[in-house]
């Protein structure tokens, strides 16, 4: 994405977190539901959470495919992107089908029930641990692989101009510079 702004180089970055606090919160409000007798209204916050977890995942898995075509990756990194894609699809999937039954469910009036809410509350822990291992796999990319943080170092021979830059949070970077791009030139 050009010109968003100079220090985020995708909205991936931006976009990620979000359907992760939702639906983590979710989670706690169906694990929370089960210790009240009444489970209405604990239920439809959990469901709201739910909708607004699965509508934002289905907005980071694009960001997500878009960032890996315009941000650096590493060789040694793409068969991990590639899992990473493999597992946030799964999580799109588990969480839009689980979503929607639970909207179905709310909508017939028979999400208040203490069965269904047990089968509820497994179904939002089973798809916490597909958005932990997916979660764990981005993480990895870009904490040990670098993935849209790191800048690639000029090779021996090569032409390109190494400049440190330093991120907002004080962080220092040496990396080659294109020297095409006249705001980064020496």
């Amino acid at each position: 994405m050009e010109g968003f702004a100079h220090w985020v180089p995708n909205t991936h970055i931006l976009v990620i977190h979000l359907p992760l606090g939702l639906l983590v919160a979710a989670v706690g409000a169906d694990l929370l539901s089960l210790l009240r007798r009444d489970q209405r209204t604990v239920g439809r916050v959990s469901t709201g959470l739910h909708v607004g977890g699965t509508i934002t995942l289905i907005l980071a898995y694009f960001t997500g495919r878009s960032a890996a075509e315009e941000v650096y990756i590493p060789g040694l990194a793409h068969a991990l992107v590639a899992q990473h894609w493999h597992w946030a699809l799964w999580c799109v999937w588990y969480f839009g089908l689980a979503t929607l039954g639970r909207l179905a469910l709310q909508l017939r009036g028979t999400s208040s029930s203490r069965r269904i809410s047990v089968g509820l509350s497994a179904t939002s822990l089973a798809g916490l641990a597909l958005l932990a291992m997916t979660a764990e796999l981005g993480g990895r990319l870009v904490y040990h692989y670098g993935v849209g943080v790191a800048a690639p170092t000029a090779h021996e021979g090569s032409t390109a101009t190494l400049k440190q830059v330093t991120s907002p949070a004080n962080l220092t970077s040496q990396g080659a510079i294109d020297a095409t791009d006249p705001d980064l030139a020496p």
